[in-house]
C-alpha cells in the first residue's frame, strides 16, 4: 500500500501547489490598478525525494534498474514567487498623489490575459490532481475488496 500512499502524497502536493498558484494569480489580478505594483511570478519546484534525474543517474551508474532503489514521492512544491522586474507603463498624471517629480505614475506591470491564463491552467491542474486522488482511492478500495476475497 505504500505506493498508493505515495500516489496520494504526490497528488496532494499538486493540489496544494496549484491552490497557491491560483492565489498568486488572484493577488496579481487584484492589484492591476495599483500604481507601482510588480506582479509576482509563481515558482514551482519538484518536491523532496528521489528525482527522475537521480533515477536516470543511478541507472547509468549501475547499468540496470534494480529493485533495491528506494524511491520516495517527489510531487511538486510552491517555492513562492519572484517579482517580475519589468516596469509598467508610465503615464503623465501630475495631480496623482503618487506621481514622481516629473509628474509620471508607473502603472502595474500585470497583464490581465496572462494572469487569467495562468489561473485557468492552475485550476485545471488542481482538478487533475483531485482526479488522481479519486482514482487512487478507488484502487485502494478495490485492493481491499480483493484482499477480503470478495
Amino acid at each position: 500500500m505504500s505506493s498508493l500512499h505515495d500516489s496520494f502524497e504526490i497528488a496532494a502536493s499538486g493540489v496544494r501547489a496549484q491552490s497557491d498558484r491560483v492565489r498568486i494569480h488572484a493577488h496579481n489580478m487584484a492589484n492591476i490598478g495599483t500604481p507601482y505594483f510588480k506582479r509576482t511570478i509563481p515558482v514551482l519546484t519538484e518536491g523532496g525525494g528521489v528525482t527522475f534525474s537521480d533515477m536516470i543517474s543511478t541507472i547509468q551508474r549501475d547499468g540496470v534498474l534494480s529493485m533495491g532503489i528506494a524511491a520516495s514521492p517527489s510531487g511538486v512544491m510552491m517555492e513562492g514567487g519572484v517579482q517580475d522586474p519589468t516596469d509598467g507603463q508610465k503615464i503623465y498624471q501630475p495631480d496623482h498623489p503618487q506621481a514622481d517629480k516629473n509628474g509620471f505614475v508607473t502603472l502595474s506591470n500585470t497583464e490581465p490575459m496572462s494572469e487569467m491564463a495562468g489561473a485557468t491552467i492552475a485550476s485545471r491542474m488542481y482538478e487533475a490532481n483531485l482526479s488522481v486522488i479519486s482514482v487512487v482511492k478507488q484502487m485502494a478500495n478495490k485492493a481491499l475488496e480483493i484482499g477480503r476475497g470478495q
